[in-house]
């Protein structure tokens, strides 16, 4: 136990924009923040699997986040949106000392500092739409010393369906869809600052995946 423990306190500013245009259909916003955090909490190794928690420094967190949708029609029954969003940040330690190693100035463990995902869904006559999606994950560090660090990695997805809706309550629906198509190998988790002779960092994510469904459902 660690009876001089403090919380965790720090401030964050943020300032941003909504716009929509095009009668609507088309909304942005974008917004750049600043937070910094102190008495920073951390676990610190006392021991053989013993850890107390200690206040060991100060954080630093700015970026810019950004986000877009479109919806239009694109041809007689074809009803298209658009969307697409993306994070650049700046995690860094600003001061961060554990069991006397100084670890300030470096970047934020286990956080990437650039997001991106952007996908589509197209609804088409006879109650059948396509979906796809995309995901981009910047690389991350996997301890405080920035020695490892996890890859970069994207992904794409896409589905197919059908859904019939009737004023009575009842619901059908099917679909069936590909995860991961570009088969990527990637970290679909991560655990910081791992020990051991041989630290596990990494929990494989999965290959490429085929799935379907079937939905029945009645509201009364």
């Amino acid at each position: 136990m660690n009876p001089n423990i403090k919380p965790e306190s720090g401030y964050n500013m943020e300032a941003g924009s909504k716009i929509y245009l095009l009668h609507n259909r088309l909304y942005t916003d974008v917004e750049v923040y600043r937070m910094e955090i102190k008495d920073l909490l951390v676990a610190q190794r006392v021991g053989d699997d013993q850890y107390i928690g200690i206040n060991a420094g100060k954080t630093l967190h700015e970026g810019v986040e950004w986000s877009a949708r479109f919806s239009h029609a694109v041809a007689k029954g074809f009803y298209l949106t658009q969307y697409a969003a993306a994070s650049v940040g700046r995690y860094r330690f600003m001061s961060f000392n554990n069991n006397g190693t100084d670890y300030s100035g470096n970047k934020l463990t286990g956080v990437p500092s650039t997001k991106v995902n952007a996908g589509f869904t197209l609804s088409m006559p006879l109650n059948l739409y396509l979906t796809a999606d995309y995901y981009y994950t910047g690389d991350l560090p996997m301890n405080d010393a920035n020695t490892v660090f996890a890859d970069s990695y994207n992904l794409l997805n896409a589905k197919i369906g059908w859904s019939y809706f009737r004023e009575s309550g009842l619901s059908i629906g099917a679909a069936f869809g590909v995860n991961n198509i570009t088969n990527t190998h990637y970290a679909s988790m991560v655990l910081v600052n791992a020990t051991g002779i041989n630290p596990r960092y990494y929990y494989p994510g999965l290959p490429v995946n085929y799935y379907g469904n079937v939905m029945v459902s009645y509201t009364f």
